[in-house]
Formats: structure tokens, sequence, C-alpha cells
């Protein structure tokens, strides 16, 4: 039983004995059954009810107010140790991952060497052999830069006044192969303030998603739009791509989680994990609707008010 219901149960009972029985008590002291003698002893037995009950009140609430307060000194030093944990967690796995670059580098760099060496001793099937190890060696490299970056995001913030055109047009320019202002569509974005790194990080992430995805049959177009509210910011990525199913919408934002594994669709299952963990650091929110073939649409908030979600501090 609640502690609450503990006490108002309680307090109903004494209330209800007291009713009962208190008028017996007081006859006892009554000699003559004036109304004035009745009058004064009513009000003495109203000011006891009221002082009993009040100390009782009291009594209950400053011990279930002791237990609540051990109960969020508690939480409070497991938040600490897991914070603690934490951080030595992405310590030990930033280390981790930087010691594994070395050896990938190395498989890379013997499997190039044994194909230029022996490219005239080995036939095709020896070559397609070769070409799949070193692109599986590639993907574990870009898979582990991505898990380093998904580790360090969020650290050492700098907000300041950013132009989110400026950022789209460096993002055209980094996917210059795969992408020109023909495919893509932009209103005229705001100036806000924000951290550069990661809303570079959102943007960049969403457009490379839509590229990757996109439909082998149909050119690619990308439209970015924004709405102001009073106090934040609503943008919304939209694509012509292949699109996601409804059950998808929510494991796509889940880290190494593939949902087309086909070869030309080389994700490394962490961009849109990282998107999601950037805008909730900013103290957004993001949600997609879209289904298959026929495109997706991601919706993210950002405040006005530059707020680091202290889940991540």
């Amino acid at each position: 039983m609640k502690s609450e219901l503990k006490i108002t149960l309680l307090y109903i009972t004494i209330g209800i004995l007291w009713i009962f029985l208190s008028d017996h008590f007081v006859l006892l002291f009554i000699t003559k059954n004036t109304q004035e003698q009745i009058t004064n002893f009513q009000n003495i037995k109203g000011c006891f009810f009221v002082i009993s009950t009040g100390l009782l009140l009291f009594t209950l609430l400053k011990r279930h107010n002791s237990a609540i307060r051990q109960k969020i000194e508690e939480l409070k030093e497991k938040s600490t140790e897991l914070k603690k944990t934490n951080n030595e967690l992405e310590n030990y796995f930033f280390l981790a991952s930087h010691d594994l670059q070395e050896p990938n580098r190395t498989i890379i760099s013997f499997l190039t060497n044994l194909e230029k060496k022996y490219k005239n001793n080995l036939d095709e099937q020896g070559h397609k052999y070769i070409k799949y190890a070193i692109d599986g060696a590639y993907y574990m490299r870009k898979s582990i830069l991505n898990l380093q970056e998904h580790t360090k995001i969020g650290k050492n913030l700098n907000f300041k006044n950013i132009d989110l055109n400026l950022v789209i047009k460096n993002i055209i320019k980094e996917y210059e192969n795969e992408l020109t202002l023909d495919n893509i569509t932009i209103s005229k974005l705001p100036i806000i303030k924000t951290d550069g790194n990661l809303i570079y990080l959102i943007f960049k992430n969403l457009i490379e998603n839509a590229i990757k995805f996109k439909k082998n049959n149909e050119n690619l177009h990308i439209t970015i739009t924004y709405k102001e509210q009073s106090d934040y910011w609503e943008f919304t990525c939209s694509d012509n791509g292949i699109g996601i199913d409804k059950e998808y919408h929510e494991k796509i934002f889940q880290l190494f989680q593939r949902l087309n594994s086909s070869s030309e669709n080389k994700g490394t299952g962490v961009g849109l994990s990282i998107t999601k963990k950037a805008i909730e650091i900013l103290g957004g929110k993001i949600q997609i609707d879209s289904s298959p073939n026929k495109g997706s649409s991601f919706y993210f908030t950002l405040p006005k008010n530059t707020i680091k979600n202290t889940k991540y501090k």
C-alpha cells in the first residue's frame, strides 16, 4: 500500500473514532447539562483533535519525506557512478578503436600489394576474393571511424550564430560527385545559434542517407524546408528514395541498424544514430515519415534557446 494512502486511511480512522467516542468522554466531566458547558467542551475537543492529528501528520510526513530524501541521495550516487562508468567505457572504446586502426591499415596495405604483385598469377576468382577482403577492411575502417565519432559527439560544444545556407552549400561541395544544385531544393534557411559541428553532422547525415538510398531508376531529389515557431525551429529534409517501412521507423535511429544490406547500399548503420544523438544533445527531437517506394521525410526540431541535454553531460 502506498504511503500517502496509509496516511489518509489512518487520519480518517482516528477522526471517526474521535467523533463517536469523544462525546462519551466529555459527558464524564459535565455535571449540569448546560449549553455553555457543552460548547466549551466541544471547543476543547475540537482543538485537541486538530492538534493531535496535526502532530500525527507531521510525524508521518517527516518520516515519509526522510525516506524520499534518502532515495534521492541514493539515486544521485547511482547517477554519479553511472556517469563515471560511461566515461570509462567511452575512453576505453576510443583507445581500443584507435588501436584497431593500425592492423586494419596493415591488412589493406598487404592485400593491395598482394594484388599488384601477383596480378598476373591470379585468376578472376582470386581477384574477387582480394576485392571482397579489401572492401571488408575498408568497411571495418569506416565503422570504427563512425563509432569514434559517435563516442566523441557532444564534447566541447561551442554555440554561435550559424548560417544554415552556408552549411548546406559546404555539404553539397563535399558530395559534389553524387549531388548538384539540380538535385536539391532549399528554402532560404535561417541563421540560428547552435553548435557548428553538430548542425553540420545533422544535415550531412540526412543528405548522405538520401544519397545512399536513392532509387536506381529515378534522379535523386532532396528538399529542405523549415518553419519558425515561437520557441523552436522545425526543419524538414525530404527525399524521393526507396523509403522505409513503418515498422522500422524507430529501429533506424539505433546503432548498427542497417535495413538494406545490399552491396550498393554500403552504410554502417551509424549515421542516423549520430543524427538523433546530435539533435537530442541540442535539446531537439527527430521523427520520420516514410513508406516503401515513396521516399522519406525527416522532421526535427531545435530550440531557439541553446540547451545542452543533461542526458549527455
